[in-house]
């Protein structure tokens, strides 16, 4: 379910922004008066939006795009500083564009100032390094750009195809930026002017920064185990609450216990399979990780009444489920037997909901009022559901 709910949110950012940048810029040199007044002001565009993209990755501490600006920066200065004749001498910052991109995605990130950070700003020097050499043994001069060779063409559309598959095995926002940046580029290579060039690098720098910024959203309100909303995205979440609505606390029943016999490996891929789960929800309930192995489900437009075949069902979807070990690394002490792949072991939630009443006015008070009723399904048994509304004496009774 994790996996088809960012397939959704991979699809929705393979459409916007990126396509519409294009889209934009394509349209933008469709009229010559257009192109007439825009042309002096493109080379700012393109190296203004590569800057700028290069400036929010260092910010971020975001080593592989700000080395794919630098890229795309000598790629395209590399063109407009090589004779329009000179098709052997383009081809070597052709391919190794799409090639940087496919190796940067692919890379693992681990920031700026660090080893792994000044060994890719390295590579990318030395290409610039590379570049200025090739240039010199070329014949620069001003001209316009010959389109690439069936050669370059195809290592493009092979580094796309690869860039949309490490999109959807990575997850993340950055990978459809990528593409569509890539996309970009292999427009402006193939321009007869270098302002029309410039404009499609331009949208690619764009592009890129629009991927930084919405990566730093992803990892701002979504869990990074789960793949579910944080608990920053539930507060704001709160905050629009208008109407009817009702609250879900959810916990895994004896977390600690299986963490200490398991191994928090064992424990992340629990919290992962419940998360799975309770994604499932129905009656138009969104699903929070509020933190630990707490999860919060939030009902728009719900009574209390509701909810509760609704929360009651997924309490016994994940009682029901056999919850199957992957490898994992052993805890020292632990049974090998227990935590062997392919085992099972049995995994229940305890619920506790609220809605919005006249006692109950505000979001914070659902909150509370449904944490409360979560202690005391905990106090009852566990892998149960209490409402807010319950008298304690009807629980020990």
């Amino acid at each position: 379910m994790r996996n088809f709910q960012f397939s959704l949110r991979l699809l929705t950012g393979l459409a916007y922004p990126g396509g519409l940048l294009l889209l934009a810029a394509f349209a933008l040199y469709r009229e010559e008066p257009v192109q007439n007044a825009v042309a002096p002001y493109t080379i700012y565009f393109c190296f203004g939006a590569l800057a700028a993209a290069a400036l929010l990755s260092w910010y971020h501490n975001y080593a592989r795009v700000l080395c794919l600006a630098a890229a795309t920066g000598i790629a395209v200065w590399s063109f407009a500083g090589l004779a329009a004749g000179s098709e052997v001498s383009k081809v070597v910052p052709a391919i190794l564009l799409p090639l940087n991109f496919v190796l940067l995605a692919w890379l693992v990130e681990r920031g700026v100032l660090t080893l792994s950070g000044m060994l890719k700003l390295a590579a990318i020097g030395l290409q610039v390094a590379g570049v200025v050499v090739w240039m010199r043994l070329g014949s620069p001069s001003a001209g316009k750009w010959a389109g690439m060779p069936w050669s370059v063409m195809l290592v493009f559309v092979a580094s796309g195809l690869l860039l949309l598959i490490l999109a959807f095995r990575q997850q993340t926002k950055i990978g459809p930026a990528l593409l569509w940046a890539l996309v970009a580029m292999f427009a402006a290579m193939n321009q007869g002017k270098p302002e029309s060039g410039f404009l499609y690098t331009g949208a690619a720098g764009m592009i890129l920064l629009l991927g930084v910024l919405e990566h730093g959203y992803d990892i701002a309100y979504f869990d990074e185990l789960t793949g579910l909303p944080s608990r920053r995205a539930f507060n704001e979440a709160l905050r629009l609450l208008r109407g009817r609505y009702a609250i879900a606390m959810c916990d895994v029943d004896l977390f600690k216990n299986l963490n200490d016999t398991y191994g928090h490996d064992v424990g992340d891929q629990v919290l992962k399979m419940i998360a799975g789960r309770l994604s499932n929800v129905r009656g138009g309930g969104r699903v929070f990780r509020h933190g630990g192995e707490e999860f919060a489900i939030l009902f728009r437009r719900s009574t209390a009444a509701e909810v509760l075949p609704v929360v009651e069902a997924l309490r016994e979807a994940v009682a029901e489920a056999d919850f199957l070990f992957r490898e994992t690394r052993q805890k020292p002490g632990a049974d090998a037997r227990k935590t062997a792949p392919g085992n099972a072991v049995k995994i229940t939630i305890s619920i506790g909901y609220a809605d919005r009443s006249d006692g109950r006015p505000t979001p914070e008070m659902v909150v509370k009022a449904a944490d409360e009723a979560l202690y005391r399904a905990k106090e009852s048994g566990r892998n149960c559901v209490m409402s807010a509304d319950t008298v304690p004496d009807e629980v020990t009774a």
